[in-house]
């Protein structure tokens, strides 16, 4: 016979609160539902397995109250949807993670006598967006058609995140949490965020975001870090309306920096009167190599098109990316090299520094591999694949 155990009422309501029960193994799901209707009590080994499913820490189900967690960042959401009211496991587990990896580089950057970072909060919200793309430009030490020399939107990424990275920036970016792949980050949840510091900035991007997503994400998310504002990212057709100034103001900056209105008037004269709306977006898309809604929404502000047309070239976007998707999960596509996706997840910079300081023998092994989610096998692999330019 199997002992029950009993689980406070107020604890049950708490984690019905704090999970989306649809995503749930419907068994998992089953177990919550008649716990707290009181038709079952739940066996240990059922716990645990709730527990696993859903992310929340095993002891919190022995509470007699709901554990206070106080996460600033989630009151920083760009929008607000009903069926994310609550922040999911997987999202609260990833701030926890990136919030580790930010502070042993703080610590390990004050250790080594450096100097606080200067240009967080050098923009202020006020400025005119040209001006303030602009400042970044010069920040980067890029020039305004820097978008010229890349051969893709990917190329760009990398190019654009080696280089906020040589600022001082940690660049995080996974789509899962820690190594587990039945922990997916929902991008209708959250695309990515930013958590300022003066020593350790950080950037985090969700990488189940498409490729053109991820790039204008990592560009808001830095612009962020230069107005000294944490962010947590979630529009998801980077549609600046109804929203906070501030993310307006840093929509208007991201889509100033890849794509300059004074080049993009002339690119759109010279193809509109070829080739229709829709035509000219994909084109330009392409010449910039960013996406169809960046483009859409600089042909919006610029009057060229219409806020319905606006709207439905954002739909288009994510149902090519969705449908793409899918299609790559079908014939199974994306698997991928374990070693070269487990590198492009980690900050360059912040891996070397921490190598360093685990070879010289002032930072454990062990926390090491809990900051990078690897083992002793595999965070020497890593270091073999990041040598090698996995970044």
């Amino acid at each position: 016979m199997q002992v029950t155990v009993n689980v406070a009422k107020p604890i049950l309501q708490w984690v019905l609160n704090n999970v989306q029960l649809d995503t749930l193994p419907p068994q998992v799901a089953k177990y919550l539902i008649t716990w707290n209707s009181g038709e079952k009590e739940p066996t240990y080994n059922q716990i645990e397995k709730v527990s696993q499913s859903t992310g929340i820490p095993l002891g919190y189900f022995f509470l007699q109250t709901p554990p206070e967690e106080d996460i600033p960042l989630l009151e920083f959401r760009t929008l607000n949807s009903q069926n994310y009211d609550n922040p999911s496991r997987e999202l609260i587990d990833t701030v926890h993670d990136m919030d580790q990896v930010q502070e042993w580089t703080r610590n390990h950057m004050k250790s080594e006598g450096d100097a606080p970072l200067g240009f967080i909060g050098m923009l202020k919200s006020g400025m005119i967006a040209r001006d303030a793309a602009s400042d970044i430009r010069k920040l980067l030490g890029i020039q305004e058609n820097w978008y010229a020399q890349r051969k893709s939107a990917s190329d760009s990424i990398r190019f654009l995140r080696s280089l906020i990275s040589d600022l001082g920036v940690l660049v995080m970016m996974s789509g899962i949490v820690g190594n587990n792949t039945h922990r997916p980050l929902n991008i209708s949840e959250f695309r990515a965020f930013a958590i300022v510091d003066e020593y350790a900035p950080l950037i985090f991007l969700n990488s189940n975001d498409s490729v053109n997503g991820r790039l204008f994400s990592l560009l808001h998310e830095f612009i962020h870090i230069c107005l000294g504002e944490d962010d947590l990212f979630n529009d998801r057709d980077s549609t600046a309306f109804g929203i906070r100034h501030v993310e307006t103001f840093c929509n208007a900056v991201t889509a100033e920096l890849l794509v300059p209105m004074s080049c993009f008037v002339e690119s759109w004269n010279s193809y509109i009167n070829e080739y229709d709306e829709g035509q000219t977006i994909d084109i330009l898309a392409k010449e910039y190599r960013c996406g169809m809604t960046v483009i859409a929404r600089r042909a919006l502000d610029a009057g060229f098109i219409s806020a319905a047309v606006y709207q439905q070239i954002a739909k288009l976007a994510i149902k090519l990316y969705n449908d793409k998707k899918k299609k790559d999960k079908e014939e199974g596509n994306g698997g991928g090299d374990f070693y070269r996706t487990a590198s492009s997840r980690i900050d360059g910079r912040f891996f070397e520094m921490l190598s360093n300081s685990v070879a010289a023998g002032r930072t454990l092994y062990s926390e090491a591999f809990r900051l990078t989610n690897t083992n002793r096998s595999t965070f020497f692999k890593l270091a073999d694949t990041k040598m090698g330019g996995g970044m």
